[in-house]
This record gives C-alpha cells, sequence and structure tokens, in this order.
C-alpha cells in the first residue's frame, strides 16, 4: 500500500448537524444504485484507487463513510512538479512546459479519483491555492452528497452570499472555498469538515486574529481517535478557557461506534498477508450507513 502525506492541518469538522435530521436530505440518493467505474481500471490503477480508499478509512474519512458526522473529509496530498514560477498569479501566458510524467501522475490520479464514485459518496481532487515555485499540492477529498446539503441548508445564509444552495455540486463547493476570503474560507472549511458551531467559529476568530494582528489565541484540541491513531486525525481547536461542550461528547461517543464496528468490519476484509478487499470494505460500511 501507498502512503500518502497530508499537509498540516485539521481534518475535523462539524456537525451533529441534525445529527438525526440527515435522513431526509438522503432521501434521493438512497435508492441509488452504488456503481463506479473501479472494475474498468488498470491493476496498477486498481491498486493505486485500493491504496487511496484504505487510507481514506483508516483516517478520518471512515466518519464521512459512515456515520453521518463528516460532509467532508481530507484523504491524501498529491505533489506535481511544475516549471518555476509556472503558476504565478501574474503570469499571463507561460511557454514552460511541465514534465511528461508530472502530467501523467496527475492524469493517472484523476482517472482513480474519477472512478471512486459510489452512489452518495464521491472522491474528488482539486488543487491548493498555495504552491511553492516548483511543485503544485493536490488535495484529495471525499464528500457525502446528502451531508453536504444538510450542511448547506443549516447555513443557508453564509453559503448563499457564496452563491450556493442545496443541490449544487459539491466539487464547485470545495473549489470556491479553497479560492475565497480566508474568514469564509476558513468558515466553509469548518463547517465541511464536521466541526460543530462553536468550534467553527473559534477557528475563524483565532485564525483571523492571528493574520490581523498576529496574535495566537490559546486554545486546546479536542481529539477524535480513528483506526490509525488517537490523536492528530479528526482534531479541532476550542478555546483553551472553556470545557468540552455537549456537542463535542455527541460527536466523540458517536464517532467510537463507528470506529468499534469499522474495526470489526476491517478484519474481515484486509487480510493477515496484507491483501484486502477494499471496495468490499467501503461497500459494507456503506449499507451500514443506510
Amino acid at each position: 500500500m501507498l502512503k500518502f502525506r497530508r499537509i498540516g492541518s485539521v481534518s475535523v469538522v462539524y456537525i451533529l448537524i441534525a445529527i438525526l435530521g440527515l435522513a431526509c436530505s438522503t432521501v434521493r440518493h438512497q435508492n441509488g444504485q452504488r456503481t463506479s467505474s473501479y472494475q474498468q481500471l488498470s491493476k496498477e490503477d486498481k491498486s493505486l484507487a485500493d491504496s487511496l480508499v484504505l487510507h481514506a478509512l483508516d483516517n478520518e474519512a471512515l466518519y464521512t463513510v459512515t456515520g453521518h458526522l463528516k460532509p467532508m473529509s481530507s484523504v491524501a496530498d498529491i505533489y506535481v512538479k511544475v516549471p518555476r514560477d509556472s503558476a504565478s498569479d501574474n503570469t499571463l501566458y507561460d511557454e514552460k512546459t511541465v514534465e511528461p510524467a508530472s502530467i501523467e501522475k496527475l492524469a493517472r490520479y484523476q482517472r482513480v479519483v474519477n472512478a471512486l464514485q459510489f452512489g452518495d459518496l464521491h472522491f474528488v481532487m482539486s488543487p491548493y491555492r498555495i504552491y511553492t515555485k516548483d511543485r503544485r499540492a493536490m488535495s484529495v477529498n471525499v464528500y457525502r452528497e446528502s451531508l453536504v446539503d444538510s450542511m448547506i441548508r443549516a447555513n443557508k445564509d453564509f453559503y448563499a452570499q457564496l452563491g450556493f444552495v442545496p443541490g449544487c455540486n459539491p466539487a464547485a463547493l470545495i473549489s470556491t472555498t479553497e479560492n475565497s476570503g480566508l474568514a469564509a474560507r476558513y468558515r466553509s472549511y469548518g463547517y465541511l469538515y464536521g466541526y460543530p458551531e462553536h468550534a467553527v467559529r473559534f477557528f475563524v476568530e483565532a485564525s483571523m486574529n492571528y493574520h490581523q494582528k498576529g496574535e495566537k489565541t490559546g486554545r486546546q484540541f479536542f481529539n477524535i481517535p480513528v483506526y490509525a491513531g488517537e490523536k492528530g486525525r479528526f482534531v479541532y481547536a476550542i478555546s483553551k478557557d472553556t470545557e468540552p461542550s455537549a456537542a463535542d461528547s455527541a460527536i466523540y461517543k458517536r464517532a467510537v461506534k463507528s470506529l468499534e464496528r469499522y474495526r470489526k468490519l476491517r478484519g474481515q476484509y484486509v487480510r493477515k498477508d496484507k491483501t484486502a478487499d477494499v471496495i468490499g470494505l467501503l461497500n459494507a460500511l456503506q449499507k451500514e450507513n443506510d
């Protein structure tokens, strides 16, 4: 299996967002047949797809796949070499060429991501706004369309200002979020990643305070365990002087139940010789999510 790097940060997120009220937005999906073009991938591309999916499930994306906790989760960060300054905001037209190997790497990941679509659950790849002079970073995320709809509905005034309503294309929302102004970017990512409301507010206010005044706000981190570890995956910041809230506890308890189910199922699909029926595992979790 491949190993993936993550660009720092918080893969955490809002919600409880109608933790039980999500059912109303899943109607249009619940009868949809889960099909993808996974079976049409080459052997090599299937291996990459399996690695991406298992990495996702072993980390916070488990709570997008099951548990009704996270509308979206980070899966992996992909880096490709680009010519120096080729992505400069001030470059209108650039004749520099990108190495064929970089283009093929992008094309391969795009093929795989396009194949990982399972009814309500979608994998997507998009570029980060920030780049270095010779590397471009791409973010692979997974989102559950019905949860994104519910999240937008719960924050309809905010998202209407960005031009989004329930039923929008979540991939477009993710790209717009990445390229929005700082406050809107932090707030939208907070909701997408499943932070409860008080954590979203803290995330935005503390971040803006730092960017505008250079002042750091005292904080503590609320960690929700995943298969790959107890800390640093599904985690968000709250004020240093506050106790975890009822919303935090509810997220934690719901996540732990989903993680317990995953541990049991994982053993049935991931063999001791490290071979695995990853798509079978994903589909089994999907059925439990219904």
